[in-house]
């Protein structure tokens, strides 16, 4: 009996010691949670901010030169109803007239050639393209990190324990992926919308996958090309899909004014899924060579960039 007890009292305190420490695990995982989400809201906050700042530099010569077309167009305003008005009126016209004159005289002044003011509105446009991608890789490790933590969990794993590996040969896998879709694309339409479904899921898994090392600018700039050429097959199997829809179309309708539509449709989307196309040979002979491309802004079909 004593023998019993005293078995019983073991295999107890073997299950305390064993649910005390699946508590713990879970308190700390939960903890780690934690942290991560304020660390990615924390970094969001600051990209904004970086935003900010960078964009109120670059833009203020803009607002200096609209301000000044403004009190431009309310001098002329106020001498024509000063020149139309009655005697009473026209006193008041002409000293609104001259104050805005002397308002934009200063502005003038104060504001940039047009040199700069074009510099200027690129180098706003360069503020928004530099801090979008952080932001937007910051907002997908958040959106993961609350919707599925244990998905978030396991990218945050991958980008510690491979550094980098793991994402360099799913990038590998994906880009034999694309060059094999390119190269049977170019011959013909069979299969392109299965294709096309297939990597949309293999881009979306790779993304969801390594979230957490796309974080990181040094991982963006390597996946880019890759990330890029996925996208410009996507486009052009969208746009072969508007392509395929609009003679569709066109051979059905009895309308001749929407049959000429529905052509233009169908010549406009095949012009752009050719400029898709040819983006993304243009990216696999780019990795092909010892540089390979990163992304310098958004580019049209044909431009070397994906839309």
């Amino acid at each position: 009996m004593r023998s019993t007890v005293h078995s019983l009292a073991i295999t107890l305190c073997a299950l305390g010691l064993g649910l005390s420490s699946t508590v713990s695990v879970r308190a700390e995982t939960s903890s780690d949670l934690t942290v991560e989400i304020a660390r990615l809201r924390g970094r969001l906050a600051d990209n904004n901010a970086q935003e900010q700042h960078c964009l109120a530099g670059a833009t203020r010569p803009v607002w200096t030169a609209a301000l000044a077309t403004d009190l431009k167009t309310l001098q002329d305003r106020a001498s024509q109803a000063a020149a139309d008005g009655t005697s009473a009126d026209a006193q008041r016209w002409k000293e609104l007239a001259r104050k805005a004159e002397v308002l934009q005289t200063q502005v003038i002044a104060n504001a940039h050639t047009g040199a700069e003011l074009v510099r200027s509105q690129q180098a706003g446009l360069d503020c928004l393209d530099r801090y979008a991608e952080e932001r937007e890789a910051l907002r997908a490790s958040l959106e993961l990190a609350l919707a599925d933590p244990a998905a978030y969990r396991e990218s945050l794993r991958l980008a510690r324990e491979s550094g980098g590996q793991t994402l360099r040969q799913d990038l590998g896998i994906l880009a034999e992926r694309a060059r094999i879709l390119s190269a049977r694309w170019k011959e013909g339409r069979a299969e392109r919308s299965v294709d096309a479904a297939g990597l949309k899921v293999d881009l979306d898994r790779l993304r969801r996958r390594h979230v957490v090392a796309l974080e990181s600018a040094p991982a963006r700039s390597m996946a880019d090309p890759v990330l890029r050429t996925a996208e410009a097959l996507l486009a052009a199997a969208a746009a072969w899909e508007r392509e395929r829809s609009a003679e569709v179309r066109a051979a059905t309708t009895r309308d001749d004014a929407e049959r000429r539509l529905a052509l233009r449709e169908r010549d406009e989307a095949g012009r752009l899924a050719q400029g898709y196309l040819a983006t993304v040979e243009r990216l696999i002979a780019g990795r092909g060579q010892a540089g390979a491309p990163t992304r310098t802004g958004t580019a049209s079909p044909g431009a070397g960039g994906t839309p």
